[in-house]
């Protein structure tokens, strides 16, 4: 069997790895190639194509880009229909993924096509809706709340569990980290995978060290696994210069070992939900750029772990409310208010329990293989 699969960030990156390890599990011989990341490669796929050729954020950013995402487009396109892989699968990224399915579908491609994390029609831009129906097989969503408005919406669904409730069960703390990091009250801060998050986000966070270090905690800054070389040095030499520690390990490990964390909207919420860490949520895009998606979007919380209870468990600071005072500020409400920790505990072991207890990524797998 021939898969074509395509990501184009880490998160993506990490999901598409777990569905080409489980596809290889299942079938060894089968031939997965595409635009993929470290994670995706590690796992048995190869790279035609880097998925850095999508690391766009932000709708200012994307305009400049646009002749080049398009080249990308007729070549991958190109290449497909070459091929004739028996089926695609396109994770997250749904700009260009939605652009891509209906040029294969208009090109004459007759295999599968499938969504793996289908975009969020359920939050804005619901007309996608009409694309996922005419030109994919099935989607293959994260949440069961996104399955169940896609099904509603007459789209072709899958769901078993999320990823990530499987993934984060072996999650341990090492010696290195304990041996390091003995007595310490560890905050986690997590700046992000992206260069726009590291760009518009560790001013932010280094002011947010330095208070709370003042206040007598330990601020350590994850270096994402997924960053860039130039990436993860420019982050290096900017925590280093500051004086703040670094973790190179896995991000999880970090949330894991500290009291609490606080970081750029995204993934991490939901990891640091399922591995039970309290987390302030930022977002500082261009006002610009949150202007227009104010107008767009239709759910009042940004963070998964918010919707799934409905409320702010989660303090979400966006734009100017994204400072270190207002980070420490909402930090020190958990940590230091019995009854605030209390309640948000609860209403996160409410929000995991909505979050299903399979493997999901062996699930993607057979429904990649047999659907």
């Amino acid at each position: 069997m021939n898969i074509f699969v395509s990501c184009g960030e880490v998160s993506g990156d990490i999901y598409a790895g777990s569905l080409i390890r489980e596809i290889l599990s299942i079938a060894p011989s089968t031939e997965i190639w595409g635009m993929l990341g470290t994670e995706s490669i590690n796992s048995g796929g190869k790279a035609v194509w880097s998925y850095e050729e999508l690391k766009l954020m932000g709708i200012l950013e994307i305009i400049p880009a646009i002749p080049r995402i398009l080249r990308l487009k007729r070549n991958i396109t190109r290449e497909i229909m070459r091929v004739k892989p028996d089926a695609v699968v396109l994770t997250d990224c749904p700009d260009f993924h939605l652009m891509l399915a209906k040029s294969l579908r208009s090109s004459g491609y007759k295999g599968k096509i499938i969504s793996l994390i289908p975009p969020t029609v359920w939050a804005w831009r619901s007309g996608r809706v009409k694309n996922l129906k005419r030109d994919f097989d099935f989607s293959l969503p994260l949440f069961l709340f996104e399955h169940e408005f896609l099904t509603v919406n007459g789209v072709k669904s899958f769901w078993k569990s999320h990823p990530l409730v499987h993934e984060l069960e072996g999650v341990k703390i090492s010696d290195e980290f304990r041996n390091r990091f003995v007595n310490k009250k560890v905050i986690a801060l997590m700046p992000g995978s992206r260069r726009y998050d590291i760009k518009f986000h560790l001013d932010i966070l280094l002011g947010t060290a330095k208070r709370l270090k003042a206040e007598g905690y330990l601020p350590v800054f994850s270096v994402a696994q997924g960053l860039s070389k130039d990436l993860a040095d420019e982050l290096r030499t900017r925590v280093n210069e500051s004086g703040f520690e670094l973790w190179e390990g896995s991000g999880r490990e970090l949330m894991m070992g500290s009291l609490a964390a606080a970081g750029v909207s995204g993934t991490v919420a939901v990891e640091a939900m399922l591995l039970r860490r309290y987390m302030v949520v930022i977002y500082n895009m261009k006002r610009l750029n949150y202007a227009i998606l104010k107008r767009l979007v239709h759910v009042s919380n940004i963070s998964i772990p918010n919707m799934l209870t409905d409320k702010q468990v989660y303090p979400e600071l966006l734009c100017d409310d994204a400072t270190p005072e207002r980070i420490v500020q909402e930090l020190g409400r958990y940590l230091n208010d019995e009854r605030v920790k209390n309640e948000t505990d609860t209403a996160l072991e409410k929000a995991r329990s909505s979050m299903g207890n399979c493997n999901a990524a062996k699930f993607w797998a057979e429904c990649v293989m047999r659907q």
